[in-house]
């Protein structure tokens, strides 16, 4: 999908748009005078009920054109595609994915309780068994009470642990800390409601305030109404503007890295089942 000379002058300069969005309205705001409305408590969440509505579909709008522009973008286009390339690839194997997973999940628990273990002095196979079970801890008769509590803390945590685990839907659908490997991010459902409540809650704090307060121009010019709704909608537009160049940039970013890893982990489970058919 082709980007129109507006579309790609406004991409590139959005920084810019929102820095003069912000000093217009800053500057404007210096022919006002600022006041409390007077309004009864009912008029307040009138105004600012309307107030948050405007608001919320003008974020909401530019949020959906952040992410269409991320899935438009030539790099997401092609992660997605090679994404679905590899998962063609090994459907004829789809039946022993299930047991590679499994693998995976066994072999990452290890590493990561091998890791939290030697933090604190330890060995694996001093705390589980072949199988992964727990086989309980002993305290070190040389080591101070200090020592031994710190042994029993790494122990109760790497007992505990649990990565994310690897599934084939995870691996063929469309959706990292050292302890979630398989972390491919949030899908573009889990952003959008984690962005839903902070656009929310931050539209509400708007709407109060332009509800509470009013303005009246130094000069009693009749026009104060206008201007200080223009500057509501020019806040409302600036926000807007960050919040899609935020979901375009999760989309290439963020979301795009997640069918990196799936891309590679299929991959692997390629090169595993081409072993697997040698032995």
């Amino acid at each position: 999908m082709k980007k129109t000379a507006f579309s790609e002058l406004i991409y590139k300069n959005a920084s810019y748009l929102v820095v003069a969005l912000i000093s217009l309205a800053y500057i404007a705001s210096s022919l006002l005078l600022i006041s409390k409305t007077g309004r009864s408590v009912y008029e307040i969440l009138g105004a600012g009920l309307l107030s948050l509505i405007v608001g919320s579909l003008i974020n909401s709008a530019f949020r959906s054109a952040g992410v269409r522009r991320g899935e438009a973008d030539e790099k997401t286009q092609s992660t997605a595609e090679l994404h679905a390339s590899a998962v063609e690839e090994i459907v004829p194997y789809i039946d022993r994915l299930d047991a590679f997973c499994e693998e995976e999940n066994a072999r990452v628990l290890k590493r990561v309780r091998v890791s939290i273990l030697a933090s604190a002095g330890l060995k694996y196979e001093d705390c589980f068994d072949e199988n992964g079970l727990a086989t309980g801890l002993k305290d070190d008769p040389s080591a101070d009470n200090t020592k031994n509590k710190q042994r029993e803390r790494a122990y109760r945590k790497a007992c505990k642990v649990k990565p994310k685990p690897l599934s084939s839907f995870l691996l063929t659908s469309d959706g990292v800390d050292y302890a979630n490997p398989y972390d491919f991010g949030k899908s573009k459902r889990d952003f959008a409601k984690s962005k839903s409540l902070t656009d929310v809650l931050g539209r509400v704090v708007m709407a109060v305030i332009f509800g509470y307060f009013g303005v009246t121009l130094s000069s009693e010019i009749n026009v104060a109404t206008l201007i200080w709704n223009t500057l509501q909608i020019v806040m409302y537009v600036t926000g807007g503007v960050i919040g899609m160049y935020s979901s375009y940039m999760y989309v290439v970013d963020e979301h795009r890295q997640g069918i990196i890893k799936k891309i590679d982990i299929l991959q692997k489970f390629k090169l595993y089942v081409d072993k697997e058919s040698l032995r």
